[in-house]
């Protein structure tokens, strides 16, 4: 009879406490999996609730300031006053929105002229001119609607949504020039019919010498409902 040398009880032992961790292992994998409940490939998601709209504008008036950066000699600060109406939450006809500029010239502009130099623009025909209104008419599309936790204590309700208009930049010597204005904006609920709105568009223009050219407008307003056209409750939803 053939007599066990030490490297082969190694080798027994080794085995026989690898194969006792496999079955404790498989034992705890079989409590757990016993434990834990079974989905089936049928069962139904698990429902999902989201909260639909709590603020709510559907007939608005606006007025806002903004600034124009024309070019190097002119600055402007239009403020604008706006009606617009909201077939749906989320899509609106900016009806009527009309601005009038304030503007302001450069101290580069006022260098020039006390130096006796004389400046002519680009476009325009050589004439250095700015927008003295602006005249438009648009649609709204808002697609986001959000809630956001304000410095972990205040839930802000906001919208983030799309502009496209068409209308007129009044020149203060060109006149009227076609524009079609194409634009971001967002709004900051205050109370359930009432947002600070915060915008930013870009008015494309044809210039005779420069071609497509455009201006940039950026501003903050105020809106509120106002009930300018009566309407149905039940077409709002």
């Amino acid at each position: 009879m053939k007599k066990f040398t030490f490297p082969t009880w190694l080798v027994v032992v080794a085995l026989f406490v690898s194969m006792s961790g496999a079955s404790v292992v498989f034992a705890q994998e079989e409590a757990i999996s016993e434990e834990s409940p079974k989905r089936d490939v049928y069962d139904l998601p698990t429902p999902v609730a989201i909260q639909g709209r709590t603020n709510k504008i559907d007939q608005a008036v606006s007025i806002s300031v903004g600034y124009i950066p024309t070019d190097s000699f002119n600055r402007g600060f239009p403020l604008t006053g706006a009606y617009s109406f909201y077939f749906k939450p989320y899509f609106a006809w900016e009806v009527l929105s009309y601005s009038y500029n304030f503007n302001r010239e450069t101290q580069l502009k006022e260098d020039f002229k006390n130096l006796g130099v004389g400046v002519q623009n680009i476009g325009f025909g050589g004439v250095i001119d700015y927008p003295r209104n602006i005249i438009m008419t648009g649609i709204v599309y808002t697609p986001l609607y959000s809630k956001s936790l304000l410095f972990n204590k205040t839930l802000v309700h906001s919208e983030t949504g799309f502009y496209l208009g068409v209308g007129s930049l009044v020149f203060s010597q060109v006149g009227h020039l076609p524009t079609i204005a194409p634009g971001i904006q967002a709004r900051y609920f205050v109370s359930p019919k009432s947002a600070v709105r915060i915008y930013l568009r870009q008015y494309f223009f044809n210039d005779t010498q420069l071609g497509l050219t455009g201006i940039t407008d950026i501003g903050v307003g105020f809106e509120t409902q106002f009930e300018l056209l009566s309407r149905h409750a039940a077409g709002d939803e």
